[in-house]
């Protein structure tokens, strides 16, 4: 996978400076794709640097500003989240309008094939998109001419047969170095003679896999085997769900948009619910709110409420992707994205004492459909519904945490979603479109 994280990586953006090697008959000048040059390379960065704030912490290390640290020891991951990641939102308007779509192939393809679980249907797209970047890069870049054969690269043709290397091999991610690389450097700082480093990192290797073989055979020798899956200060929800602290200990009232909003869930849902006692005619409840939330792949859900959502260098991990159905059926659940205002929970029927898990929550529009179609699917930008998409959602439709990047477009504040490149892109076919809405037809 380091061909994608670094390789790539080493091709495109120095044929995007210009600052590719190139021969003596080639005129960097009729290079209409190097465009990241003088102020624009600077602002480029910037751009990158100004996204950081928005991409929750679980996302690692976040992109440097390339213009300043790329020859300092930019990682490979940073590399796969400046690309695969925001690429396709921070290079938008910025590279021109076909080399801009060429490179949204190569992103939709390498999201798919850095998957865990890949169906077939999204392997053949992930090969389509390959053999499309491939050609195509040889149309826009190369252009058949022998002064820039060495633009074809051996990453370039490589690409070519990752699909196949999946259909043999499983998913390439499973087999990936980053593993490796991170066992590596576990064990080479549990070295402790200097003298002698190469036999020593040999028996640490061996105690490793000893201990790991015992723990398999008898689980009673782990120290913490019995013991509760979450902090004492938690609750279990079950299923892999947890709340997390802050909590308020006593009820608050809600605000007349957040009241209205659960008053209408709960009409729906629970009209037996003995919650209605702490419904007041202004239209406010009172509930207990919880500001996190731990979800089954191991992600922590923030939200509005968490004071850590309000610190200045605070990543914001309170958006997510959610499995959820809509008034007026209730019956077919549609994929949305949306800001997780707080948790609560509440008795759903007088003669049940359990209490049933929420989350208040303000939907995101459906992405815009023109920018899908021609990112390759890659580019999600969709609005923000303020109070006008306040929802409730049951905990268990919270699928996982996104990233929601502001941008402007066409004068309108928008946001782009993306994923931890790695995180199962399952279900985003499922979004709900407006039919009547003629601006997000595709042309």
């Amino acid at each position: 996978m380091h061909l994608i994280s670094l390789n790539i990586p080493d091709l495109l953006i120095p044929l995007w400076r210009g600052t590719f090697e190139c021969d003596t008959d080639d005129d960097k000048s009729t290079w209409t794709w190097a465009v990241l040059t003088g102020t624009v390379w600077k602002d480029f960065g910037k751009a990158i640097t100004a996204t950081t704030p928005h991409l929750p912490g679980f996302f690692d290390r976040p992109p440097r500003n390339p213009a300043e640290k790329i020859n300092s020891g930019y990682k490979a991951w940073e590399y796969t989240l400046l690309l695969y990641g925001i690429g396709p939102l921070v290079l938008h308007n910025v590279l021109p309008l076909f080399y801009w779509q060429h490179f949204c192939k190569l992103v939709g393809a390498v999201r798919i094939i850095s998957q865990h679980n890949i169906t077939r249907k999204e392997l053949q797209v992930a090969a389509r998109l390959f053999v499309e970047f491939i050609e195509e890069f040889e149309q826009l870049y190369y252009q058949r001419r022998i002064d820039r054969i060495h633009f074809v690269r051996q990453s370039i043709h490589a690409l070519r047969h990752y699909a196949n290397e999946v259909a043999t091999k499983g998913p390439l991610i499973c087999a990936s170095q980053w593993t490796m690389e991170r066992t590596i450097g576990n064990i080479v700082g549990e070295i402790r003679q200097p003298s002698n480093p190469y036999s020593n990192l040999a028996q640490r290797a061996i105690r490793r896999a000893q201990h790991n073989s015992l723990m398999v055979m008898i689980p009673t020798l782990d120290p913490d085997y019995g013991q509760p899956l979450f902090l004492r200060w938690s609750k279990d929800l079950g299923n892999g769900y947890a709340l997390l602290k802050l909590q308020e200990r006593s009820r608050h009232a809600t605000t007349f948009a957040e009241g209205s909003t659960i008053k209408t869930f709960l009409d729906a849902h629970y009209p037996h619910s003995p919650e209605y006692a702490f419904f007041d005619p202004h239209w406010c409840f009172r509930v207990c709110r919880w500001a996190r939330l731990r979800l089954p792949n191991g992600q922590t859900c923030c939200s509005v409420f968490s004071r850590r959502e309000t610190r200045a260098n605070a990543q914001r991990a309170r958006n997510v992707k959610v499995c959820m159905s809509l008034a007026p059926s209730y019956i077919l659940t549609t994929l949305y994205f949306a800001e997780v205002l707080f948790f609560f929970e509440i008795r759903t029927h007088p003669d049940v004492h359990a209490l049933e898990p929420l989350a208040l929550v303000t939907i995101y529009s459906p992405p815009d459909r023109a920018l899908l179609w021609d990112s390759s699917d890659t580019f999600y930008s969709c609005t923000h519904h303020g109070e006008v998409g306040l929802r409730v959602v049951k905990v268990p439709s919270i699928q996982s945490v996104v990233a929601m990047v502001p941008h402007t477009l066409a004068g309108e504040e928008r946001f782009y979603m993306f994923e931890k490149p790695g995180m199962d892109l399952a279900n985003l076919g499922g979004i709900l479109w407006d039919e009547d809405d003629e601006d997000h037809q595709p042309t």
